[in-house]
């Protein structure tokens, strides 16, 4: 009855859907197109690099020289068409359920990675942020994905600082932009702990690279950055619509 009177879209073709294989709000074809990532890249910020195979642990020039405080990073998906259309969906949309088929999916292709993490926290939202959007899009992903891991959910640091939109910034202006923006919650719960921090895209890494060091100063012992789609930085990176325009797009489908 609900296929019925609601049926599945397809939010990058925007057609009518299969309900029974209708995952990441895409339909088979839309799906199909989808470029999961695999292992080949820095194991700190995920940078493609061009010997293969590369050993574990394996870090770019770059981040040799400023020994980043995420000691692996793990991306889901290449962040592009369709997957610009899921994430946009769930960030802007209110499609709250793309949080949990989102980290099914990461649970499924990178959960084997994740076996040391103790405890599963998001990437916060500034207050006021989260407020206007009403909810956080990273806890979307993380509540889930801490229960497929049986591991605790824990808000264990809050944006201090309001920061500008990383989508308009350069890697030098990002990484400055969210410099001092969070503090942690309850620093000896934390020391010595192996912590999964997610997010829901990374284009540089600058935000999940401040919460990192954040926790890596409370006394975190090892820290894996988790993201559901990354941007090639060698890739030009995607536009990025308005709230309004996603949210009338998303209402406004000819069934």
């Amino acid at each position: 009855m609900l296929a019925v009177l609601f049926p599945a879209v397809c939010l990058c073709c925007q057609r009518l859907a299969d309900c029974d294989s209708f995952d990441l709000g895409l339909c088979d074809t839309c799906r199909s197109r989808l470029r999961p990532l695999g292992r080949g890249g820095c194991s700190a910020c995920g940078r493609p690099l061009a010997a293969v195979p590369l050993p574990d642990g394996f870090l770019c020039g770059d981040c040799r020289r400023r020994t980043p405080a995420i000691d692996r990073f793990v991306a889901g998906w290449s962040f592009e068409p369709p997957f610009d259309r899921v994430v946009h969906g769930l960030k802007y949309g209110r499609l709250d359920f793309l949080g949990t088929q989102l980290a099914r999916g990461l649970w499924s292709r990178h959960g084997h990675q994740l076996e040391e993490v103790e405890v599963v926290i998001p990437v916060p939202l500034h207050w006021r942020r989260r407020l206007s959007r009403g909810y956080n899009q990273a806890e979307e992903i993380a509540r889930p994905l801490a229960r497929l891991l049986d591991r605790p959910l824990e808000r264990a640091v809050r944006r201090v600082r309001a920061t500008a939109p990383q989508i308009r910034l350069d890697r030098r202006h990002r990484e400055g932009n969210v410099a001092g923006a969070f503090r942690v919650r309850g620093r000896s719960r934390l020391r010595g702990r192996h912590l999964l921090i997610v997010d829901d895209v990374a284009t540089t890494g600058s935000t999940l690279e401040a919460t990192a060091r954040c926790l890596k100063t409370a006394g975190a012992c090892w820290i894996v950055a988790l993201v559901a789609g990354w941007t090639p930085m060698s890739s030009k990176q995607p536009k990025t619509p308005t709230n309004k325009d996603v949210f009338d797009r998303i209402s406004t489908k000819k069934l």
